[in-house]
């Protein structure tokens, strides 16, 4: 069975004599060396920013955790989401699905639901 060997970590660890630590073959390499800091697939996207659930959505649909954040700047007048859409029509909030108005809701608060 061929083993890979993490080349940087076998040159960042040869002694003066070019002896080295046969350990330091399988050991991480560091983020700041190019590496990703972990010898697991979650680690590394957690030291990568990118851990499944809190930084990127869980897959198939399970959604994720947590606060996020949303900042819109400018003058956005609409949210589309796949199917939905949320959209500013003077100062009333329309809500559509696949384009067909389902709701809306006034300034004043008063929601109502659209035949």
């Amino acid at each position: 069975m061929t083993q890979a060997v993490n080349l940087a970590n076998f040159a960042n660890n040869l002694d003066s004599s070019g002896g080295m630590n046969p350990s330091a073959l399988n050991a991480a390499t560091p983020v700041s060396k190019g590496g990703t800091g972990s010898t697991t697939a979650s680690g590394a996207r957690t030291n990568l920013g990118v851990a499944i659930g809190s930084d990127v959505p869980a897959p198939n649909g399970t959604g994720s955790t947590g606060t996020w954040p949303i900042s819109i700047t400018g003058s956005a007048t609409s949210i589309t989401a796949t199917d939905w859409t949320v959209e500013q029509s003077g100062s009333d909030l329309v809500f559509k699905y696949s384009g067909t108005v389902v709701a809306k809701i006034t300034s004043a608060g008063v929601i109502t639901s659209q035949p």
